[in-house]
């Protein structure tokens, strides 16, 4: 029994340990992926089996495994459905922002870069931030509205029902970007279509979603409350090694010849789109006289998106113009620093 307790109290505090210090370990696997991509180049030529549905085929791979294991997990940490949808106007109104906004932001950032950056970097910057803004909120904004005592169901409600809607949002967000834009992206979003979008999303975001909804009232609150610290620590690795595996597909080019011009384009305008997806929820929030908890779900819900989806999608659809997934990992960066600034804030005002 005593060993027991020792391993749990090391995962434990092994799982804190990366709750803690994850961005930092996050661009530590960036860096990794750079220099050394192998490991992260076999990882991601794993295929678990052949799988066709909806009129695709598509091979599960490792990455698609693991973005299904964040997911969940995510769905596990639900109390009670009924308690995501008792705030049904924040909810609607934090789905569309979602959907919606990153498109307006998107036109005027296109509009922007037409004039001073080439075609193949404005292509480049604008699918991939289209990409990241069409895929459902990300359920780290969960944990980042729960450390901040925001309103958990309403947070988990926008990440669920951004998944489990994200097979019809996607495509309706993909084209009222492509229609807006400046600059005309159907072959690269034809080149999306191809990655079977459809048969990856319900793979690794509906199914593993359904399943931890159906398995929490079979294992009962009291032990995945056990399971947590044991949850926590594969959500974390999970989330590295699936940035760690997709990076090492951009990176080593990156860090060998540089182009200065597109990355600053890339930072530049992913920290944009950020920063207005954050101030949004927060503007949203204001709108509809939402309480401080509700305001940090919507602030978080609507400035996180989901990354390892974003990445899934286009390492399989754009394994030969990585160059897509550098603003994705920029943006992945910024969103995770925005969002530690804005906890380490509320929890200083809340100590004052």
């Amino acid at each position: 029994m005593p060993n027991t307790h020792d391993h749990e109290g090391l995962g434990a505090r092994f799982s804190h340990y990366l709750h803690r210090y994850f961005l930092g370990l996050l661009i530590g696997s960036y860096v990794l992926a750079g220099f050394f991509p192998g490991l992260g180049k076999m990882i991601r030529h794993i295929s678990l089996g052949q799988i066709s549905g909806f009129g695709e085929t598509t091979s599960f791979s490792m990455s698609m495994l693991m973005l299904g294991l964040l997911l969940f997990h995510a769905a596990l940490s639900i109390e009670t459905v009924r308690d995501l949808i008792r705030t049904p106007r924040f909810l609607v109104a934090g789905l569309a922002a979602n959907l919606f906004l990153p498109v307006l932001v998107l036109f005027f950032a296109s509009y922007a870069m037409s004039f001073w950056s080439t075609p193949e970097h404005l292509q480049a910057v604008i699918v991939a931030l289209a990409l990241l803004s069409a895929v459902p909120i990300a359920g780290s904004a969960t944990a980042y509205t729960q450390n901040t005592d925001g309103d958990v169901p309403l947070s988990i409600g926008l990440v669920l029902f951004s998944t489990f809607l994200s097979p019809w949002l996607m495509p309706i967000s993909l084209h009222l970007t492509n229609y807006f834009s400046f600059g005309d992206y159907t072959p690269a979003l034809v080149r999306l279509k191809t990655g079977a979008p459809t048969l990856v999303l319900f793979l690794s975001v509906l199914l593993p979603s359904v399943l931890g909804l159906g398995v929490r009232p079979l294992l009962g609150i009291q032990r995945i409350q056990s399971f947590k610290p044991t949850l926590k620590l594969l959500n974390s690795t999970c989330l590295l090694l699936l940035n760690y595996t997709t990076a090492s597909i951009a990176l080593p080019q990156v860090f060998v010849s540089p182009d200065w011009g597109f990355l600053s384009t890339a930072l530049i305008f992913g920290a944009l789109l950020c920063a207005i997806d954050f101030l949004s929820g927060w503007w949203l929030a204001r709108i509809l006289q939402a309480k401080t908890a509700q305001c940090l779900a919507l602030v978080f819900g609507v400035g996180m998106n989901n990354n390892g989806t974003a990445l899934v999608l286009a390492s399989l659809a754009f394994v030969h113009a990585p160059k897509i997934l550098v603003p994705m990992i920029f943006y992945n960066l910024l969103q995770n620093i925005i969002a530690s600034g804005a906890v380490t804030f509320v929890s200083a005002r809340s100590d004052s």
